[in-house]
């Protein structure tokens, strides 16, 4: 998934993109959401989990969304929050795969 300039830097606007570009199709039986340990965005996390019991979370890294947002929405900036957004997917893509096999 691509980011444009005018992107939100917000955690959970970077884990809504990379949730949609980790390409887990609908109907698989795992369940994605954003949480957060602390108000706000504070500690936020992608959790994965299945009915079955697993359950793991993925954490947004707060010094890599700094950075993004340090470079205000310029190229490096843009680069910075898709190169986050693209790990975050290949992560969601190994759990959801390590959550099927059970």
């Amino acid at each position: 998934m691509k980011i444009s300039n005018p992107f939100n830097t917000s955690a959970s606007n970077v884990g809504n993109a990379a949730m949609q570009a980790s390409g887990v199709p609908w109907d698989a039986p795992v369940e994605m959401r954003l949480g957060a340990d602390g108000p706000g965005e504070i500690g936020a996390y992608i959790e994965i989990s299945t009915t079955r019991g697993f359950s793991q979370r993925i954490p947004i890294d707060e010094a890599r969304l700094s950075e993004c947002r340090h470079e205000e929405g310029g190229p490096a900036g843009i680069a910075l929050c898709q190169q986050l957004v693209d790990d975050l997917a290949a992560r969601i893509r190994t759990v959801v795969k390590e959550a099927v096999r059970g």
